[in-house]
């Protein structure tokens, strides 16, 4: 059999799938060939498709009992690379292509490091090496962050040390990305966006400063139907049930103060991965080509990241002015 005909048959398989169709059976494991998930959005068949008002898809990937576990592989290798709560040490591992000619680090919070498998391949596959310096639930500024209404001191030291380590490291740019969008004032009365944004440019003027460009990555959509694959197992063949309301969303991210930070200071690329996310008019859907969209709280599965690289590679192109990543056809 041909190419082209293996290849229609397989763009049948995935229609297929996707049909709105009911079903008594259990969603099964999907494979990877039926779970093209972001890559649905770039195909020409599906141009008409409402991701969020499919009622039931046949097989999934990740199925909702492990999408918490469908995360980057330096959570769980024992490597020690996304730093925990309470260790202000950061740890800076190296992906990507070893022997690159050009150095791309990712430095912030898990929001940053739900794409490190994608930067990763992106790296691999262009030719340059990716740096991380990340830990959970701390943003990289130079201001201090509550947790349960407790100063996190450990993010601020590991912060102050993540941009020592940058600095040495000299990358040619820095992405990086958060999920708070406020910091104490200076003299600890109340949580301000203003109080961020000082600590955010704080070190992103010294890292300019030494030739290092900065890009922001905008923090996807929080899903007020979390955690979404709950909902998804809870609700298999009412999956409108489980998508919510893009602008919502966007509003309860850190997304606008880190679009604000950015948009002051001369210099800042952004990257924007809203359109991919919630592709829909006004509604991000939890399952996109047979892909769940969510694992924990606001986290995007690792899946779902895998199948969005060339939409992240065009972006990527976009903020470093075609540095890094791909202009697409």
């Amino acid at each position: 059999m041909g190419a082209a005909a293996l290849a229609v048959l397989a763009a049948l398989a995935i229609v297929l799938v996707l049909q709105l169709r009911g079903s008594d059976e259990p969603v099964r494991q999907a494979t990877a060939a039926e779970a093209p998930g972001a890559a649905a959005l770039t195909d020409p068949q599906h141009r008409d498709t409402t991701w969020s008002r499919i009622d039931h898809v046949d097989a999934m990937r990740p199925l909702p009992a492990d999408a918490k576990d469908d995360r980057p592989a330096f959570y769980d290798d024992g490597s020690g690379c996304q730093v925990k709560d309470g260790d202000p040490v950061p740890k800076v591992c190296a992906s990507g292509d070893p022997s690159g000619d050009r150095t791309l680090m990712l430095v912030g919070d898990s929001k940053l490091a739900q794409w490190q498998t994608a930067f990763d391949d992106l790296g691999r596959a262009d030719g340059f090496t990716v740096l991380t310096a990340t830990k959970s639930a701390c943003p990289f500024t130079d201001a201090a962050v509550t947790s349960d209404r407790k100063v996190r001191t450990d993010c601020r030291e590991w912060g102050q040390a993540a941009l020592r380590d940058t600095l040495e490291a000299r990358p040619d740019v820095v992405v990086t990305s958060q999920r708070t969008s406020t910091a104490l004032l200076d003299d600890g009365s109340d949580r301000t966006r203003g109080a961020m944004i000082r600590g955010l440019h704080s070190y992103w003027s010294q890292l300019q400063d030494a030739g290092i460009e900065v890009v922001v990555m905008l923090d996807n959509p929080f899903p007020i139907t979390h955690p979404v694959y709950q909902c998804v197992e809870e609700h298999p063949d009412d999956l409108p049930r489980c998508s919510f309301d893009l602008a919502e969303g966007v509003q309860k991210s850190s997304a606008p103060m880190m679009r604000e930070a950015a948009e002051i200071m001369s210099g800042v690329g952004i990257i924007d991965m809203t359109s991919t996310i919630c592709p829909d008019e006004g509604r991000c859907p939890a399952v996109i080509g047979n892909v769940l969209v969510y694992r924990a709280g606001s986290h995007i599965t690792k899946t779902f990241v895998r199948t969005a690289e060339p939409q992240l590679a065009v972006e990527l192109a976009r903020a470093t002015g075609g540095t890094f990543g791909e202009t697409g056809p």
